[in-house]
């Protein structure tokens, strides 16, 4: 395997992380935020008012993207196996 190859391989394993990642994280920014800014306003420190809302954030958007990760993971892998072959038949 070439370093070429290689970096390319790991190019596309982290494009698809992020593309995977990118909807739940930035709703739990929006979110951590906008109940930050809550917590600022009102004086209310409790952690446990920040971090709910977060994990239902994180609940709901890996509940309703779940079937487009899942194509967008299983096109990354059947791209991965499919260079198997190339991959191997280099010297």
């Amino acid at each position: 395997m070439s370093a070429q190859l290689a970096g390319d391989l790991f190019k596309a394993a982290l494009v698809a992380t992020i593309r995977m990642s990118a909807p739940a994280l930035g709703l739990m920014t929006a979110v951590a935020i906008i109940f930050g800014i809550l917590q600022a306003a009102t004086q209310i420190q409790d952690a446990s008012v920040a971090f709910t809302p977060k994990l239902i954030a994180a609940f709901l958007v890996a509940w309703l993207l779940a079937a487009w990760t899942a194509n967008g993971l299983t096109e990354f892998v059947r791209k991965t196996l499919d260079a198997v072959p190339w991959i191997v038949g280099q010297p």
